[in-house]
């Protein structure tokens, strides 16, 4: 199933080059968009991820959804980046997870314009363009930390200036990609040590999430106070073994004012 599913995420993100863009509308939220090329994109999912697994449910981004149960379910993000694509800041991604039992047990995300293809199986380790990936083994003082900075919630807002704050004094620095799935799977290969964003949504992380803990990472919900919950929408950290005590105090200390 993982060679027709890397077909499928490559196919995806096709419409990212080949589309034009001619629909941006504004959905609930600051900076929230979603455009035709997003749209065009599930439509596809939609239609081929259910007949690579005849009887599982669909979960997408530009949709409205049941919730997660313990069906094998796909959570997609038919472009993770949507700011990023409107500006061609060409930093944008198709993220696909397959769970069962409400977590996932497959993961791909595809960067076209990049061509790098992040794939994950349960139990089975993370590659990347069919070579094993691991997170680095960096020191928290030399780490980078990527930060979302959840636009679409201005309550968030001071937190997360925090937050980037307090990792840039204590780290390398901080980066912002405009894309959590891609900021996972940077995480998952070692392009940096830390990501957190206060507020994100399943189909930011499912695939990703996977990626991190099958590269030797870790993954947790600091506001939830326990394990993965795919079903939520909250803040997510992820973090290398050795970054994630430092990390986590972090996080914490701005979590009150989140």
């Amino acid at each position: 199933m993982m060679d027709a599913l890397l077909k499928i995420a490559r196919k995806a993100g096709e419409f990212f080059e080949t589309s034009r863009m001619t629909d941006v509308t504004h959905k609930e939220g600051h900076g929230n968009y979603v455009t035709n090329i997003d749209c065009q994109v599930q439509a596809y999912l939609e239609e081929q991820l259910p007949r690579l697994l005849p009887g599982s449910r669909f979960i997408g981004e530009e949709k409205e959804n049941q919730a997660l149960t313990d069906a094998p379910t796909w959570i997609v993000d038919p472009l993770d980046g949507t700011m990023n694509m409107i500006h061609d800041y060409r930093m944008s991604a198709v993220s696909i997870a397959l769970c069962e039992n409400r977590k996932p047990v497959a993961g791909v995300i595809w960067q076209p314009f990049s061509r790098e293809m992040f794939c994950a199986e349960a139990g089975k380790g993370a590659w990347l363009n069919g070579e094993a990936i691991h997170v680095s083994e960096r020191a928290f003082p030399e780490a980078l930390a990527a930060v979302g900075t959840a636009p679409y919630y201005e309550e968030l807002e001071p937190a997360t200036l925090k937050m980037a704050g307090a990792f840039l004094r204590a780290c390398s620095d901080f980066r912002r990609s405009g894309s959590a799935a891609l900021d996972l799977a940077y995480l998952a290969c070692g392009r940096h040590e830390i990501y957190c964003e206060l507020r994100i949504k399943p189909w930011d992380y499912a695939a990703g999430s996977l990626l991190v803990q099958e590269a030797g990472g870790l993954i947790c919900m600091p506001l939830n106070g326990g394990p993965m919950d795919y079903s939520l929408s909250t803040a997510v950290l992820a973090a290398t073994p050795k970054c994630m005590p430092e990390a986590l105090k972090i996080v914490s200390a701005v979590l009150p004012q989140a």
